[in-house]
């Protein structure tokens, strides 16, 4: 890490001393600090043995950030970023993160071509299948929320390269990124790199509708459990290939619908296969129905709060063909893996759902009204309805002492935890969410977000008291 402090302050008396050998055209300097008091409650449900029953937290983010234009093509930027538990003083909450370091060339080659490579955010559509925030509730190692709350990460660049096809109104982009660059070794056999590809192209109509359609492709190669001298004796690439697209459009005034649809498949490293290897066939889709509500269709005193209301509909297949009544064959062996896999999606964040499951083997129903009942004032009130897509395996009703299944755990150093199931169900519960921000002046924002998620028919009898949180935060930009 001092390292990465080093090169971080030397790359940033490089971009200082540029004037002096080069024609800068600006150089911005900012950043922001945020402060979170965090209470949770019950994340395990009340089963009590896996981390942290109650959780109170107070936590500091903070990052600087510089951006320089060196000319109209060429620019590059870099970010400085520490975030910790403020009572948990450990080795780790004093480090200085490097958290963006990439540089941007246009027109390279006199095309419309931009590239942009090193560590930086993006991410593609409704970041259903890719953001550079990396693996859902995954905090840096480096990180002091790490353990503590792995999903409240501010953390969320990847080490990418990116090359884009500006064709107005096409958009045309390819995708390199690092995720893990795993053992550094010369031999071929220590060739256990987790990389990502992919390409992506937008189309803007410019319709009445403002219509939108976009298709991707992304393949995920986990070189990982390939087995070799340092990793896992699997044998084999884990591959995930993705195809899909996304719509969007405004047939009215007001209301905005978009729908995804996409598929995985490739291989999946297994060792409890024969071959150690699954194929993989997997969907996702999600739709997406948003309606601002004009002005003069509500009374005065309503309108003037500029209502919104919104429905998402999210599916996420899951594994037909695990251990119990669904499986096919001796010890499912090559049997075909139909569970999603999440990818780097990034969305729900803030919400007791979304630290708890991953997005597979997932239905979720989500309504939300957001209002502004006072200026600079923001309310969000919502409900999200979790659903298995397979019901969990056994007699329904009948729930044995050994009926166990993994979640996640944003307060658990290994970030999973063992939850009993009933078997024979398939709703996980129901949220609800209230979130209001306060713009004080256009530098500070005050947020509070207060939710409960009540345990369904999947976890009544053994696991079944509501899970709390109650986030406050204050931030500065500057």
């Amino acid at each position: 890490m001092r390292k990465l402090t080093l090169l971080a302050t030397l790359f940033a008396v490089a971009i200082m001393a540029v004037p002096a050998s080069a024609n800068v055209q600006t150089i911005k300097v900012s950043g922001a600090i945020n402060q979170m008091f965090i209470w949770r409650n019950n994340f395990d449900f009340g089963r009590a043995s896996s981390g942290e029953a109650r959780q109170h937290l107070l936590a500091a983010q903070a990052h600087v950030d510089v951006d320089a234009d060196l000319t109209d093509q060429i620019s590059a930027g870099f970010s400085i970023f520490n975030e910790r538990a403020l009572e948990a003083d450990s080795s780790t909450s004093t480090d200085l993160n490097l958290s963006r370091a990439f540089f941007v060339i246009r027109q390279m080659l006199y095309t419309p071509m931009t590239v942009t490579a090193g560590r930086h955010p993006f991410s593609y559509g409704n970041s259903l299948i890719i953001d550079s925030t990396g693996a859902n509730n995954v905090a840096p190692g480096d990180s002091n929320l790490a353990g503590l709350a792995n999903d409240l990460t501010g953390q969320t660049s990847q080490d990418a390269v990116r090359i884009t096809f500006d064709y107005e109104p096409l958009v045309l982009e390819l995708l390199f990124s690092k995720i893990t660059p795993n053992t550094a070794a010369a031999a071929a056999e220590d060739n256990d790199d987790h990389d990502l590809y992919g390409i992506n192209a937008t189309w803007e109509a410019n319709d009445d509708a403002n219509s939108v359609v976009e298709a991707y492709f992304f393949a995920s190669y986990n070189r990982a459990t390939e087995g070799n001298a340092t990793g896992p004796a699997i044998g084999k690439v884990d591959t995930i290939y993705t195809p899909g697209f996304r719509f969007s459009t405004t047939p009215i005034e007001g209301l905005n619908i978009q729908g995804e649809l996409a598929h995985q498949g490739g291989t999946k490293a297994d060792s409890s296969d024969a071959d150690n290897q699954r194929r993989r066939h997997a969907y996702a889709a999600q739709l997406i129905s948003n309606y601002e509500v004009p002005d003069g269709i509500l009374p005065d005193e309503v309108g003037e709060m500029d209502p919104v209301l919104q429905y998402i509909f999210t599916y996420a297949s899951g594994d037909s063909n695990t251990a119990g009544a669904n499986c096919q064959g001796a010890g499912c062996s090559h049997e075909t893996y139909t569970a999603w896999d999440p990818l780097y999606e990034n969305q729900g964040g803030g919400t007791i759902y979304n630290s708890i499951f991953d997005l597979s083997n997932l239905i979720i129903h989500s309504i939300s009204l957001q209002l502004n009942p006072m200026e600079d004032v923001t309310t969000k009130v919502s409900w999200h309805g979790l659903w298995r897509d397979n019901e969990v395996p056994g007699v329904s009703g009948v729930g044995s002492a050994g009926s166990t299944e993994t979640f996640k755990s944003p307060n658990v150093s290994g970030g999973t935890q063992t939850l009993s199931v009933v078997g024979g169900e398939d709703f996980y519960g129901y949220e609800v969410d209230w979130e209001t921000t306060y713009d004080y002046t256009e530098d500070f924002q005050i947020g509070v977000n207060f939710g409960i998620f009540n345990p369904g028919q999947v976890f009544n009898g053994r696991n079944n008291q509501a899970a709390s949180q109650a986030i406050v935060n204050g931030n500065v930009a500057f």
